[in-house]
């Protein structure tokens, strides 16, 4: 006999458990199924973002806001950048109506993210993996799902949520093309500090990004005296001038002219890591029974700062548009498609205006790569509202 789900979420990631804390808030009777293939274990270290200012509102329409303020997160006051100059330049959240943003240990936020949807009502399977291709039928789909060592076994629903990350394991499952538009890449380690030796602290409040003729350094500061730096780059420039080795990864960060500052005093914690962060977007985001969200749905450049809430924000969306199609409400699947696209077109154009002011480096190949990015037109401005916004009522 096989279970019966009204939702079941590929991935439990944060647009994962923001999708089923949307819905549950929304329609509380609906069953909602959470399938992650990690265990429950806490992970000892994550590459994290930054959570900017304007996510604190999403937060606040999941009702997770007051619970978040107690969290032990960095606050993040702002940015400085040597981009375009060697000076340093900031960009001060002071400004923004939605206060100051914060640094995230994402291996504990993920955590927490999972916590509130278990407390809203949603189920975990943890270890959990689909077996099989789903198979569509009748208006529900069936899937195989094994966890742990126990046998796989039968569940179905009417609604599938691929959340499953860059892999966007279930649209690309469904034979969905993902469009990739560079080849990015983070190669990064954590520092640890003390109290002797991190010196002004403040400065773990701002998030610092630098050029280089490779790409650009990311530094940020993290709980508990923790530190992370990148060096963002592509791909095939990181092996042609052997960046993912320690000695060449340590002399480019020495001959950077600020971040190498933030680290000259802190100890490794971790050894080099590699994680893809290209740009990329499926062909379609959406169709018959199956939403895709978060990094399923599109990656954005870490340089945006917007990874973590483009997450929560296509959770919400998605519970709209499922509503409304649970709700049998016509025109659910087209709003979410063409919010999305929009999204997308509003970050690639904003992505080749901003690499567009770095011109020190104009002939090095990572930067020629991103100075002559085709975007057929500038989005107008109901659109880029409609992206800011949550798009449906």
């Amino acid at each position: 006999m096989r279970q019966r789900f009204d939702v079941i979420i590929i991935g439990a990631g944060i647009a994962g458990c923001a999708t089923a804390l949307a819905l549950r808030q929304q329609l509380p009777h609906l069953s909602v199924l959470l399938l992650e293939r990690r265990t429950n274990t806490p992970q000892s270290f994550r590459i994290g973002e930054t959570l900017p200012p304007q996510a604190m509102a999403l937060l606040q329409q999941l009702g997770l806001l007051t619970q978040f303020r107690l969290r032990d997160d960095v606050v993040s006051l702002g940015n400085h950048s040597a981009w375009g100059s060697p000076q340093l330049s900031e960009n001060l959240f002071l400004y923004s109506c939605y206060g100051h943003g914060w640094h995230i240990d994402r291996a504990s936020f993920d955590s927490w993210m999972a916590q509130q949807a278990e407390r809203a009502g949603a189920t975990i399977l943890h270890d959990a993996t689909v077996t099989g291709a789903p198979a569509y039928d009748r208006q529900r789909w069936h899937l195989s799902i094994k966890q742990n060592d126990h046998a796989a076994r039968g569940v179905e629903t009417p609604v599938i949520v691929d959340a499953s990350g860059m892999g966007a394991f279930f649209s690309r499952n469904r034979n969905i093309n993902m469009v990739s538009h560079d080849k990015l890449i983070g190669i990064f380690r954590y520092y640890q500090t003390s109290d002797t030796s991190i010196g002004d602290k403040s400065h773990d409040s701002y998030t610092l990004v630098e050029s280089c003729p490779y790409g650009w350094w990311y530094s940020a500061g993290l709980p508990h005296g923790r530190r992370v730096i990148a060096l963002m780059t592509d791909s095939d420039l990181s092996r042609t001038e052997n960046l993912l080795h320690e000695t060449a990864w340590r002399e480019a960060l020495l001959s950077t002219h600020h971040t190498c500052r933030r680290f000259i005093h802190a100890e490794p914690l971790t050894s080099l890591q590699i994680k893809p962060a290209h740009s990329q977007k499926l062909e379609r985001f959406c169709g018959q029974g199956w939403y895709a969200v978060g990094d399923a749905a599109s990656t954005f450049d870490p340089l945006s700062s917007l990874g973590m809430y483009k997450a929560l924000r296509h959770g919400l969306l998605a519970s709209y548009a499922i509503r409304d199609d649970l709700l049998k409400k016509t025109g659910a699947r087209e709003k979410y498609q063409h919010i999305l696209n929009e999204e997308f077109r509003h970050y690639l154009y904003m992505h080749q205006q901003y690499y567009r002011i770095e011109q020190r480096f104009a002939n090095a190949p990572f930067w020629q790569r991103r100075q002559h990015t085709a975007i057929s037109s500038y989005p107008s401005r109901n659109d880029c509202d409609a992206v800011m916004d949550n798009g449906f009522p």
